[in-house]
């Protein structure tokens, strides 16, 4: 097995390039309308994916001693 060292300031560069991904998709929410989704609809759609997302990262983040909090 192969041990992979994240940084903390890569780590940090992560969480934030998962911020900007789901202000992109916020942006960019028509796209989910276009499938059928009322806007209503589509932003919380975009707001559970990263939701989701951002949790099993944090969590497995933790797993591994990392310490996540908010800024």
């Amino acid at each position: 097995m192969r041990a992979i060292i994240i940084e903390e300031e890569r780590f940090v560069e992560v969480r934030d390039l998962m911020e900007q991904a789901a202000t992109e998709l916020h942006q960019n929410a028509y796209l989910l309308q276009k499938c059928g989704l009322t806007p209503e609809q589509a932003k919380f759609a975009a707001d559970e994916l990263f939701r989701s997302v951002n949790y099993v990262f944090v969590r497995w983040a933790q797993s591994h001693g990392a310490s996540c909090i908010h800024r």
